[in-house]
């Protein structure tokens, strides 16, 4: 069994401060603010146990190269064609992350890219082309989820974070990359 792999994290999108406590509460290891500097900095004011995606100093993973330059903010780019402007304005490759889709994910971590899919954006759209039901979304946004998971996702944004977390932690469990949460040795 290895465990070299970290264990994958969940960005949750939110747009007031109870709903970035309700996440870190989830499981949410990074909340995103999307442009509400302020709320930006009120979640890091707040003092929760989360990584923050948004706008301004107080962000921990910024959309803005420039913003990333200044302030040591890890970068969240759009797509792969991004990195290499980012590695010219010199930020170091392993201080960004590449929002991919499913289908791209295999290259783009064969690549040496940490990598996020946004399941709440086209990736829901898709999972739930022909489900009637919320639960059968759902439940199609997990399988996603997991073979993200298996493909070497390393962070997903979902506002399901539960659900999402509960898939991962189960995935991890398979693939061997998910140390046990209680262990015991026999001895004879």
């Amino acid at each position: 069994m290895s465990h070299q792999r970290g264990r994958i994290e969940i960005l949750a999108p939110v747009s007031t401060l109870a709903a970035a406590a309700a996440a870190a509460r989830a499981g949410a290891q990074a909340v995103d603010a999307g442009d509400d500097e302020k709320l930006t900095e009120a979640i890091r004011d707040a003092g929760f146990d989360v990584q923050i995606c948004g706008r301004g100093p107080a962000a921990d993973l910024s959309r803005d190269t420039e913003m990333a330059l200044r302030t040591g903010a890890q970068l969240l780019c759009a797509d792969v064609a991004q990195t290499d402007q980012a590695v010219r304005a010199g930020i170091a490759r392993d201080h960004m992350v590449v929002q991919v889709m499913p289908g791209e994910l295999a290259a783009t971590t064969q690549a040496g890219w940490r990598t996020l899919v946004d399941l709440d954006g086209g990736v829901a759209l898709a999972a739930s082309a022909g489900a009637h039901s919320f639960a059968e979304t759902l439940a199609r946004t997990e399988a996603v989820a997991a073979v993200c998971a298996w493909l070497g996702i390393d962070m997903i944004r979902t506002r399901h974070v539960t659900e999402i977390r509960r898939c991962l932690d189960m995935t991890e469990s398979i693939l061997g990359t998910r140390p046990p949460a209680w262990a015991v040795r026999g001895l004879a």
